[in-house]
């Protein structure tokens, strides 16, 4: 019979959350479990708990642990300025985490240590001179903006080639389909991050004129 796993010497709750967030990384979502996690720390389960309550907080210090990195003061002398910098920081350091948007659209979660990156777009609604309803719409579309870019040109794991989408796209009737078979090539290379930063421009750009 294998020797029972002892409890592991100077376990934090914080090596727990990175032990956590790697295994999601590497295995998905699905794979977060406490007794995954011990094994990967090579230590009891029930050492966990000593610091983590279940599965469910674990999840969220790790949400908050990664969206303590979301920017805030960004240079940049326009509201305008700093909106973009900071939509295109956030987009960069989000692409490489995408399984939190997949918590995130679900509705129940939500990290606190993403209020600071809120707050700052906000200020910088408002002082571009629109009103709290409007700066509220306007962060919203920003934010559905990146987190749809994100979830769609960014999988946690490449897919395998050809896609069903790709031979799908390839298969496109010119004669039924005029308009998509013409913009085929185009809509392929808007799904880079210079076509994001484009696009976050020209809406910006728009919230702030029609405000």
């Amino acid at each position: 019979m294998p020797p029972r796993a002892r409890p592991r010497p100077g376990l934090t709750p914080e090596l727990i959350v990175e032990a956590g967030r790697r295994l999601i990384e590497r295995d998905g979502l699905d794979a977060l479990t406490m007794r995954a996690v011990a094994a990967e720390l090579d230590t009891a389960a029930t050492s966990l708990y000593r610091h983590i309550a279940d599965r469910d907080a674990l999840l969220l210090a790790i949400l908050e642990s990664i969206a303590a990195g979301l920017p805030v003061d960004v240079p940049g002398a326009t509201p305008k300025e700093r909106l973009l910098t900071r939509f295109a920081a956030a987009h960069d350091y989000m692409a490489g985490s995408s399984w939190v948007l997949q918590v995130l659209i679900q509705g129940e979660l939500v990290a606190e240590n993403a209020f600071p990156f809120s707050d700052a777009c906000l200020a910088d609604l408002l002082d571009a001179g629109l009103g709290p309803h409007q700066a509220a719409r306007a962060f919203r579309s920003c934010w559905h903006l990146m987190i749809g870019e994100i979830l769609d040109a960014h999988p946690r794991l490449a897919p395998r080639q050809p896609t069903q989408r790709s031979i799908a796209v390839s298969r496109i009737d010119p004669g039924k389909l005029p308009a998509l078979a013409a913009t085929a090539g185009a809509m392929r290379e808007a799904n880079t991050r210079d076509a994001f930063v484009a696009a976050m421009g020209i809406l910006v750009t728009g919230l702030i004129t029609q405000g």
